[in-house]
């Protein structure tokens, strides 16, 4: 089920119109989801501010119904959610990738009682020799013992392939469409893709002018 809602510029975790439309958005997702925890991929088919404020959302969203939610930026192409959450982005995802899993001291960042941020780090690597060097599955074991939800705010699905490599580990897809902007054949494209490759966009948030 898709999902339409105007564009705010500015992240805004006080407006309760934004929060309430992500609420309904919530319930539909989880509609066709296993029981906690699970993981979410959110994609594009072209990143913008609008798309990382909209993984924030869905983020707090879930965490204001006392879901423990774990948001990863996992855009290793164009970090964005450490402006979204106001937090440092010296350390995060690509270090955990790195390190052996007894030597995990980078903790995720507290925003509020439930919602925690880790954010992609300041360090520069090849992002897909760091997804497919094997420690994500890992991660993800142990982050799931933590989180009833765990997203992954990933770049634009066609270009880069970040969201096919973690779409493999998921429970589901969120595609976020930017009316006006993204044109109809490629959003048919990215959904046969998505299709071809054994998974299913789970749900769809339009972002509306």
């Amino acid at each position: 089920m898709a999902t339409k809602f105007k564009k705010k510029y500015r992240f805004n975790p006080q407006s309760l119109k934004i929060k309430e439309q992500f609420f309904t958005i919530c319930n539909n997702i989880e509609a066709n989801l296993p029981d906690h925890p699970f993981l979410l991929i959110v994609t594009s088919l072209a990143q913008s501010q609008n798309i990382a404020n909209a993984s924030g959302y869905l983020a707090l969203a879930y965490s204001e119904q006392r879901k423990r939610v774990l948001i990863v930026d996992a855009n290793l192409y164009e970090p964005s959610l450490h402006y979204v959450f106001n937090v440092e982005n010296t350390l995060g995802f690509s270090d955990l990738l790195l390190s052996e899993p007894h030597m995990n001291t980078n903790n995720p960042v507290r925003i509020t009682d439930y919602l925690y941020c880790l954010p992609t780090s300041e360090s520069i690597y090849e992002p897909t020799a760091l997804l497919t060097m094997g420690s994500l599955p890992t991660l993800i074991d142990g982050w799931k013992e933590d989180f009833d939800v765990i997203l992954f705010h990933t770049s634009d699905y066609l270009d880069t392939p970040i969201p096919q490599i973690t779409a493999k580990l998921s429970d589901g897809i969120v595609l976020v469409i930017q009316e006006g902007r993204d044109k109809l054949e490629k959003i048919v494209d990215v959904k046969k893709q998505i299709e071809q490759s054994k998974h299913e966009v789970t749900g769809t948030i339009i972002l509306s002018s």
